[in-house]
């Protein structure tokens, strides 16, 4: 009989683990609270214009991510990606050679994990619980879901701590877990308004990150389609701002660092990433319970880079397998 297998989450964490599931021979639903899939992968859109607002780029050292990412260029998905970058003087910085971008957006870093697995969007989880050896998921909306042989929970932690806040071998440790938000501001200019180079990064203490995302591979606009990302410090006292005055502050400061001339972008829009860095990471690749079959992984398990949440929802669901 074919196991059922419920994921919450449907970042790169949650579909890893998903896509390992769904392989093992279980079939697999994903419960994911926002409306779109991928968490810091996804697309968003200033009108027809698409942005990269989260992860920037992508490098791998564990061989089963590499894997992945050549599977993906093998499809068309990724490509190469060796942007610009101030270094001392007028030189150019000796970038990494191996960054890795999603064409036409990172969202389709995520497209092929998604295959052959249902997906619920909207669907925050509030509640779960093992009633006779099979989970059941209580939704915001007040419906339910169940039953299910195991459970991977791939929430930023401490979304995943509230769920699990019964037991206490897997929530205690979650406690550690420190997380930063970061607010992204996405601008859309019709004339091309930055230096020459494509990234920027630790420009002042309120800007830690700036990018011409249509310099990216696969990415086509005349002008400039710039992604700014906040300090982690000025972010966190920002945190409860309106979103409005964080798109235009930001863009002050934009201006000044860069003594551009007076010009506003012909659309911005900043957004917030509340659980978005890691200070302080769990220290283990998952956590998983074979006596209660459940888990959790996040690139917060790790660290806070994509192969991290890769790697961690990857490992909890062949756990999960070798468990069923």
């Amino acid at each position: 009989m074919t196991q059922r297998v419920a994921v919450v989450g449907a970042g790169l964490a949650g579909l890893a683990c998903a896509r390992v599931l769904r392989r093992g021979g279980c079939y697999v639903e994903i419960f994911e609270k926002e409306r779109v899939i991928g968490g810091r992968m996804a697309v968003a859109r200033l009108g027809t214009t698409p942005f990269d607002h989260g992860c920037q780029y992508l490098t791998a050292r564990s061989d089963r991510f590499k894997s992945y990412l050549k599977e993906l260029a093998g499809s068309g998905y990724v490509a190469r990606w060796a942007p610009s970058a101030p270094g001392g003087g007028d030189s150019q910085a000796a970038l990494p050679p191996d960054w890795v971008v999603g064409t036409p957006s990172m969202a389709s870093i995520v497209r092929p994990l998604a295959e052959g697995v249902r997906i619920h969007t909207g669907k925050p989880a509030h509640t779960i619980q093992r009633i006779d050896k099979a989970w059941h998921i209580w939704f915001e909306d007040q419906t339910t879901a169940g039953p299910f042989a195991a459970i991977a929970v791939a929430t930023p932690a401490p979304e995943a701590r509230l769920l699990l806040g019964r037991l206490d071998e897997l929530a205690e440790p979650l406690a550690r877990v420190r997380l930063s938000p970061c607010w992204a501001l996405m601008a859309r200019l019709e004339q091309r308004v930055l230096p020459d180079h494509e990234v920027y990064s630790d420009m002042s203490q309120v800007i830690r990150w700036v990018a011409r995302n249509n310099s990216k591979p696969g990415r086509s606009g005349r002008g400039d389609d710039i992604v700014v990302h906040a300090a982690p410090a000025w972010s966190r006292e920002t945190e409860d701002a309106d979103p409005a005055a964080v798109a235009e502050e930001l863009w002050t400061e934009v201006s000044h660092v860069f003594s551009l001339p007076p010009v506003r972008p012909a659309q911005m829009q900043a957004f917030l990433w509340r659980q978005a860095l890691t200070d302080a990471a769990l220290g283990e690749t998952y956590l998983f319970s074979r006596e209660h079959m459940v888990g959790v992984a996040g690139d917060w398990c790790l660290g806070r880079v994509a192969e991290h949440a890769f790697d961690s929802g990857a490992l909890l669901g062949k756990s999960i397998i070798d468990s069923l």
